[in-house]
């Protein structure tokens, strides 16, 4: 397995927030990138789920708002 992007993705956030960047449309597009990397292994799920909360990411309160966006009404868990 190659080495991961943990330390870039850590560094890219952070430097954005300094910066005072990290917008909405910014954090999903990382939100993206990062979930991109793990799928083709170069995270880990601990360091996807780190990476997440650095960038303040509620996974189940996006996949509801998107459940509702596709759909018109949340999709039933059960």
């Amino acid at each position: 397995m190659s080495a991961s992007f943990y330390p870039e993705y850590e560094e890219v956030i952070e430097r954005a927030r300094q910066k005072g960047v990290l917008t909405e449309a910014a954090r999903l597009i990382l939100w993206g990138r990062i979930t991109e990397a793990f799928a083709l292994g170069k995270l880990t799920y601990s360091e996807l789920k780190a990476l997440e909360a650095q960038l303040g990411i509620d996974r189940e309160r996006y996949r509801h708002d998107m459940d509702i966006a596709l759909s018109g009404e949340p999709e039933e868990d059960g």
